[in-house]
């Protein structure tokens, strides 16, 4: 029987400052180690960003909660690994996921 993978993280609504973050986000793996969470393209995430990729955002029970694609879900071993997620001041709706 082959293991069932969630391939998601959860966000706290808290972090986001009270803004509403939308259905589809964009999300751009940066190096190895960051990837990032956008609600729209950012010009300095598109130059230097190794993929660009749309991602699912559904909100549940005071959490947001980030459907990823497999492939990036896998490369960042988010089944093994702790990661942390942080935002800016600034624009709450950007979210850097470092692991």
């Amino acid at each position: 029987m082959q293991k069932l993978i969630e391939t998601r993280i959860e966000i706290d609504e808290k972090i986001t400052a009270s803004e509403k973050l939308p259905e589809t986000m964009i999300l751009y793996t940066m190096d190895a180690d960051h990837f990032v969470i956008t609600v729209k393209p950012l010009k300095t995430l598109e130059e230097r960003a190794l993929t660009r990729t749309r991602v699912e955002v559904t909100s549940r029970q005071n959490k947001y909660v980030v459907k990823l694609p497999l492939k990036i879900y896998n490369f960042y071993h988010l089944d093994e690994n702790d990661y942390t997620v942080m935002v800016s001041n600034k624009d709450p709706t950007t979210i850097v996921i470092a692991i």
